[in-house]
């Protein structure tokens, strides 16, 4: 059933998983409340940054598709595992993103003091993305797929 969609519709879901995380990473930060004295930082370094994520993501993304794509597997099996992940991540920050702005600010307005990770939110992180990674793993070895997929 999941290797039942074409090689191409992969690479349609693996270009849409990718068009997601572009959407939705920079949105993550909209509508939070930032202090005055933050806020003109984190805008600068937002314009700064922004044609970075916008040109080297794809490029990034890119290569990481090519190289993976060399290996001796089925293709549609590389591009579900590079759509999961790719998907994953902004809905693995979007719960804790007002505890990670809370460190951003803290470290923005004591840059000498060394800000401790949240644990919570590292926990968070960790596990929501290890959960999914091993989910589709397991689908993935659940799966049968050979000839014509």
């Amino acid at each position: 059933m999941l290797f039942s969609i074409p090689e191409s519709g992969w690479w349609l879901i693996a270009v849409a998983a990718t068009a997601f995380f572009m959407v939705s990473m920079p949105a993550l930060g909209k509508g939070m409340k930032l202090p005055n004295e933050v806020r003109s930082t984190w805008e600068e370094q937002n314009r700064r940054g922004k044609w970075a994520f916008y040109l080297l993501t794809p490029m990034v993304a890119t290569a990481v598709l090519a190289t993976n794509l060399l290996r001796p597997e089925p293709a549609p099996a590389i591009l579900f595992l590079y759509s999961v992940v790719f998907a994953s991540i902004p809905i693995a920050l979007f719960p804790v993103r007002a505890r990670m702005l809370k460190d951003y600010i803290a470290q923005q307005q004591n840059p000498d003091i060394k800000i401790k990770p949240d644990r919570l939110t590292t926990a968070w992180v960790a596990g929501f993305i290890s959960t999914v990674l091993l989910v589709a793993v397991l689908a993935l070895m659940a799966t049968p797929y050979g000839q014509g997929n």
